[in-house]
């Protein structure tokens, strides 16, 4: 068998999907060790949401915000190799790089010493719309959820949880809108299989967190007894462009969470849209 994949390799070489590089003499088929490298883990985030923490040690995201979820774990930060990683794991001939990001977050988490695999019945992916799955030909999350139950021992359970519409992607939302577009998108198809048990939700990225707080909250009101998140990586900023900045001339000022919770007296003020995905 090695010999053939050798062979294999001499026809086609192997190259990692993020930066082309040759990955042959590496372990995985399409993540190179440079790239890996890139994506830091985060250490001692915050035991809510798992953004990293301010150096006073609080954190930025969970100021007046009441999560649905009871914890989360987030393995890195959503930003250059983590942010491609994510666009990527989105294409339909990415899922081998999905597997390979998969099994970084399972042994990162496994090593945290906060999280407690037994405490879960199952790991729960967010669902995607049959229609966007069609395109896509995979769900990230699941595949992501498969690589995480080979490491924990529980089981994935791609049918409790429900699209139930097509939403409009998050990125150019505020997060009111995003909350907005997320209200009754996902079901609980039979509650007597959620009812008192606790699930692990787990997707590739969360920024405002709605897509998770939705799930959380559909898993509760069903009846689960507790529902935690795990992603692959954390949105901790955005960018927006200044005002009177002339087409073509690269300028950006930190948008700050707080700053971006802010309504607009005008639904189409752009000074307020996240641009991170």
């Amino acid at each position: 068998m090695q010999g053939w994949r050798q062979f294999v390799d001499l026809l086609f070489p192997r190259s990692c999907l993020l930066c082309r590089r040759l990955v042959v003499q590496e372990p995985s088929a399409s993540l190179c060790s440079r790239c890996q490298e890139e994506l830091v883990p985060i250490y001692g985030g915050c035991k809510r949401c798992g953004a990293p923490l301010r150096q006073d040690g609080g954190c930025s995201f969970c100021k007046d915000q009441r999560w649905e979820f009871g914890r989360a774990w987030s393995y890195t930060i959503y930003d250059s190799v983590a942010a491609k990683a994510v666009r990527l794991m989105k294409e339909s001939h990415c899922e081998s790089l999905t597997q390979s990001i998969g099994d970084l977050l399972s042994q990162w988490l496994k090593g945290d010493e906060t999280f407690d695999p037994t405490v879960y019945d199952a790991i729960v992916p967010i669902p995607q719309h049959w229609i966007r799955r069609l395109a896509q030909r995979y769900n990230q999350a699941s595949t992501l959820g498969e690589r995480l139950a080979k490491v924990t021992g529980l089981s994935v359970c791609e049918t409790l949880l429900r699209r139930t519409r097509w939403t409009p992607k998050q990125g150019m939302k505020t997060i009111s809108e995003r909350r907005e577009n997320l209200v009754g998108a996902f079901e609980v198809p039979k509650v007597e299989s959620v009812r008192y048990r606790s699930f692990l939700l787990i997707d590739d990225v969360m920024t405002s967190g709605a897509t998770l707080q939705e799930a959380a909250r559909v898993l509760r009101r069903a009846g689960a007894r507790q529902v935690d998140a795990v992603v692959f990586a954390r949105g901790v900023n955005a960018s927006k462009a200044p005002a009177g900045i002339r087409p073509g001339v690269r300028a950006a000022v930190p948008l700050t969470f707080g700053q971006n919770t802010q309504e607009s007296l005008r639904r189409d003020n752009e000074a307020l849209r996240r641009k991170i995905h």
